[in-house]
């Protein structure tokens, strides 16, 4: 397993977010100033590896992104990470890839929301 990342005592606005995400979508973060990325490649990205860096990361950050075909291998962690939060952080926000969005049946950031203020979006 090949992965890039730091982790920063004191949190600044850019030291909020961290990202577990494939070497392309890494790419695009960075230039968008994302400092804190778990790089892995796609190929080889184990349920086990995913899980690890995020038991890691979970509560020093206030948003993890992570993308779509990640997160699909590590849904139960994540649902359970959602369901024991005592508030709104961490958030974890999947984004597409560059193969572009997964069809889902349950769309976690509504899932989130209502959980937060109680009422469903549609």
């Amino acid at each position: 397993m090949s992965v890039s990342g730091k982790k920063k005592k004191q949190m600044d606005g850019g030291d909020m977010i961290a990202a577990i995400v494939d070497e392309d979508t890494a790419t695009g973060l960075r230039l968008a100033g994302i400092e804190n990325i778990y790089e892995l490649s796609e190929k080889d990205a184990t349920a086990e590896d995913l899980s690890q860096i995020l038991d890691k990361i979970v509560y020093d950050f206030a948003v993890i992104i992570i993308t779509e075909r990640f997160a699909e291998k590590i849904r139960a962690k994540i649902r359970s990470i959602n369901e024991m939060k005592h508030g709104i952080t961490p958030i974890i926000v999947e984004i597409p890839d560059r193969k572009g969005a997964m069809e889902k049946e349950i769309d976690e950031i509504s899932l989130l929301i209502k959980r937060a203020v109680g009422i469903r979006l549609k």
